[in-house]
């Protein structure tokens, strides 16, 4: 079981904790709503998680037009090494079934996708099947993975027939699988980075990673890129978030400010005003993942932060508008 499937209700609280500790996470998340200062007039990032995984195919083009459509600022999207050495855009380090159908019709085997090559990638269907933890999202039949530089291309042909000014920024993961050697996050480095300047990116685009190792080996080929530490907590650490607490806080903040990132961007359990005003004061943007609640959207706003991650690009389109008309 993962954070996000027991964090998108405080229904989980009433149902396996003491009364008095739902009480106290009532009133600690009105604290949290109490900023001193709501800036309505500043710009907030945009950011449409995997394009717009809960509308359309995730890290698919289709997911990435729709993203653009819908007006956000920045495509976010994950990659992973295949065995010819390029990236391809995909969230798991192995290929996922229920995401995935093979040339036969049938769910993928779980293959790691660094034994693939792009040729062997683009024989799946990533576009037919409904992501279970998304039932009104939109298949696209047919639709096949592209490689990162393929992403790039479809975004610059959109921006040139709607001319779009200024260009949109991207915020791409590097994945890795848990046993993943020092080698590996270098060679990705490298990729990336050349994937990057080859498509005259460089001030277009952060790099994120839960790895930090990944962090300076990126910063040391390509000082001019912004980078984004990525944390998600344990579920005794999500508990104490939900009911008020800080859990590792503080720790998340020191390790992001040790890797060199640029931006912080924690699950979203982790804001509360003490921690965005601790990472601003340490020069690090504050971009939360993944909001996909309209009042969560607002809070976040209300707190300051400098971007949101969702997987509902029109929501949060439309939520940010609300926003800023509410200082009107």
């Amino acid at each position: 079981m993962t954070i996000q499937s027991f964090a998108s209700s405080r229904f989980f609280l009433l149902k396996r904790v003491p009364f008095f500790l739902f009480a106290i996470s009532l009133l600690l998340t009105a604290c949290d709503q109490q900023e001193s200062t709501v800036d309505r007039n500043r710009a907030v990032d945009l950011q449409g998680h995997r394009g717009a995984r809960g509308d359309r195919p995730e890290n698919t083009l289709p997911a990435f037009l729709y993203c653009m459509e819908q007006k956000m600022t920045t495509l976010e999207l994950d990659t992973v090494v295949t065995r010819d050495k390029q990236l391809i855009v995909y969230h798991d380090t192995n290929l996922n079934g229920k995401l995935c159908l093979d040339a036969n019709g049938n769910p993928a085997e779980s293959i790691p996708i660094k034994n693939l090559s792009v040729e062997e990638l683009k024989t799946y269907d990533c576009g037919s099947l409904v992501n279970e933890d998304f039932p009104d999202m939109k298949t696209v039949p047919g639709t096949r993975l592209s490689t990162l530089n393929e992403v790039f291309k479809l975004a610059k042909n959109f921006e040139n027939q709607h001319n779009i000014k200024p260009r949109f920024l991207y915020n791409i993961e590097l994945k890795f699988a848990e046993n993943h050697s020092q080698q590996e996050v270098d060679e990705a480095a490298r990729l990336m980075v050349k994937a990057i300047e080859d498509a005259d990116l460089t001030e277009y685009v952060t790099v994120q990673c839960f790895v930090m190792e990944m962090l300076p080996a990126v910063r040391k080929l390509n000082p001019n890129l912004k980078l984004s530490a990525l944390f998600q907590p344990t579920i005794p650490q999500g508990i104490r978030l939900m009911i008020g607490f800080k859990a590792n806080s503080d720790e998340i903040l020191q390790k992001a400010i040790k890797a060199g990132a640029n931006v912080i961007s924690p699950y979203y359990l982790y804001i509360k005003p003490d921690f965005v005003k601790a990472s601003h004061a340490a020069n690090l943007e504050v971009l939360p993942w993944v909001v996909n609640d309209a009042d969560k959207m607002t809070k976040m706003m209300n707190l300051n932060v400098d971007g949101i991650i969702t997987d509902y690009p029109k929501l949060l389109f439309e939520t940010y508008q609300d926003w800023k008309s509410s200082s009107l």
